[in-house]
């Protein structure tokens, strides 16, 4: 029951992308209940209906453990709050609301087409943040939230950000780097940059994890140890990585697509340079660092968030519009039976 209201959830979505226009937009009753269904799904799940459920019940049990005891401080804060309220449920019912909500409002303010990106988002990464990895969740939602301090120059507010997008996740570290660009029109010679670093990176033969491990970071060290274990795990997902794979193939098109038609989408849509940037830095990652699946993994779902954002604006360079918009919605339907069928992302 629970999956087909899931699917339920994403036909609705699909109908809204279809036909969204500016009367739709207007409607705010509409958006508040897209929201409020969105974060109710999320906040009330069946116990034990994703993959982490049952180990953040082990974290509420147990807050003292190894692997609770690495957790961020956020987490330690209301994982107490819950055990002091004496309600497990609290803790995913706190996380939803923090990271739902804040996720559909910073779309709002970035994307042009806000139910067709509030769709891809839905299907691409609510199964895996907002149902799944529910502290990633707020991380990303805080990094959605900041880009346009990132885009607006207003460096310090973005860095604030980051550091509590960091205090939810420690992956968000990957983000710091980012505080150095801007949203200054493309030239020419960047612009050739972009083009040409992508390819590099897929044909450059791949680093060694032991350079990582002359970084004289603790921490770090103790999370290398852990991926280099979860590599070694025979058949896990951990195992291998394929930088061809569908949805990295997918992206690589929509990167190339995108910046074939920067100066027509830059005209229409004001922070598209800063996006551009992030997007090359997300495939750089990904690719660079795969020699490392468990953090190539983790950082790609991180950085992908802008997906919501960018794939959208395909639409847009597919005439006539109602067919570049079926085509993201018929992709995006793909994309979240492979989630719930393929990758199992639900027990069902």
């Amino acid at each position: 029951m629970y999956v087909v209201i899931l699917f339920v959830i994403f036909a609705f979505l699909a109908f809204l992308a279809f036909f969204e226009d500016e009367r739709i937009r207007s409607c705010t009753w509409l958006l508040v209940t897209v929201g409020a269904i969105l974060t109710l799904y999320v906040a009330f799940r069946p116990a034990g209906i994703d993959n982490d459920y049952n180990a953040y019940l082990g974290y509420f049990k147990n807050p003292d453990g190894i692997v609770a005891s690495l957790a961020e401080p956020t987490f330690k804060i209301i994982n107490g709050f819950a055990r002091l309220c004496g309600a497990p449920l609290l803790l995913f019912v706190i996380y939803a609301v923090l990271a739902t909500p804040l996720k559909i409002y910073s779309i709002l303010r970035l994307s042009p087409y806000w139910y067709l990106s509030i769709l891809v988002w839905f299907a691409h990464l609510f199964l895996v943040q907002e149902m799944t990895q529910i502290r990633v969740a707020v991380a990303t939602a805080i990094f959605l939230f900041s880009i346009p301090y990132l885009a607006e120059g207003r460096k310090g507010k973005f860095g604030l950000c980051m550091i509590l997008a960091i205090l939810f996740h420690y992956s968000a570290l990957v983000l710091l780097p980012l505080i150095l660009i801007g949203n200054k029109p493309l030239s020419r010679m960047f612009l050739l940059v972009l083009l040409v670093l992508p390819i590099a990176l897929y044909m450059t033969p791949l680093a060694s994890i032991e350079l990582l491990k002359l970084v004289p970071i603790p921490f770090l060290q103790q999370k290398l140890q852990m991926y280099e274990e979860l590599m070694k795990y025979k058949g896990g997902v951990w195992s291998d990585i394929n930088i061809f794979n569908i949805m990295a193939v997918m992206r690589l098109f929509a990167y190339y697509m995108l910046l074939w038609k920067y100066d027509y989408l830059s005209d229409k849509y004001p922070y598209m340079p800063v996006f551009m940037k992030i997007f090359c830095y997300s495939i750089c990652m990904y690719v660079g660092l795969s020699f490392l699946p468990p953090v190539a993994m983790r950082i790609e779902e991180f950085i992908s968030i802008i997906d919501c954002i960018l794939f959208p604006l395909l639409a847009v360079l597919i005439r006539p519009h109602w067919l570049g918009r079926m085509l993201v919605i018929f992709y995006y339907a793909g994309v979240i039976l492979a989630n719930v069928y393929l990758y199992k992302l639900l027990k069902i």
